[in-house]
């Protein structure tokens, strides 16, 4: 049977279509394919490290901009605190208070950033150290006298910084960890002479909040009263 003009046109665009159809499925790289609403899936305004296409507002065609030389982001002044050189950090002070709390913090960020080398005790015998790729450093350990005469400002500056064959850690610690990581050290190095300070309770009470207590329940009951 031969096909007609108009039968012939209704099959061309039949295949056309099927094949517009098939393209626009095949999605693949940075081609999503044929989007029914492609504002769903990308999203109008610039989102933060994303370098969808150049921009070209912005130095070196960033999407973001740099920060203003000198700015410091909110929330990160604490990083900025402390770039003197080692000997200098001696008299650096630990802001942190010696609580249990705080020491067992410290311990558990040791033993996931520092116990593979110095060792879960403090003896320089981590597995790093034992699989002989790193010399141990100088000293024996942390019980040995270097370390309890070293001041807490150079331990800090020692994680923050690094020292011999240890690197900085202060991409992993924040200031506030990293004190706290000295207070372990420091608990490992003293042993049982290592003092504790104590727990801050949350609502202290003393005679004078007492007797404020008792004028409001006074007052209270007195109302009801009348």
């Amino acid at each position: 049977m031969k096909m007609t003009l108009k039968s012939m046109n209704k099959f061309n665009i039949a295949i056309i279509l099927g094949a517009t159809a098939l393209a626009g499925c095949s999605a693949g790289g940075n081609n999503t394919g044929i989007e029914y609403a492609p504002n769903m899936y990308v999203s109008e305004a610039y989102e933060p490290y994303r370098q969808v296409e150049e921009m070209k507002y912005n130095p070196k065609g960033m999407t973001m901009r740099l920060p203003v030389a000198g700015t410091v982001a909110r929330g990160q002044m604490s990083y900025t605190e402390y770039s003197e050189g080692y000997e200098a950090s001696a008299v650096w002070a630990n802001p942190i208070a010696p609580t249990e709390a705080n020491v067992t913090e410290g311990g558990r960020l040791y033993n996931i950033y520092c116990q593979h080398c110095h060792g879960k005790t403090g003896k320089n015998n981590g597995g790093v150290i034992k699989s002989g790729k790193y010399p141990p450093p100088p000293w024996s350990g942390y019980d040995d006298n270097y370390i309890k005469e070293l001041p807490d400002g150079k331990a800090f500056h020692s994680i923050t910084y690094g020292k011999g064959n240890m690197g900085s850690h202060a991409s992993v610690l924040s200031p506030e960890e990293r004190w706290k990581v000295v207070h372990y050290v420091r608990q490992l190095s003293l042993g049982e002479a290592f003092i504790y300070a104590p727990e801050r309770s949350v609502m202290p009470e003393t005679s004078t909040d007492t007797a404020q207590l008792e004028e409001v329940v006074e007052v209270v009951e007195e109302n009801e009263i009348h």
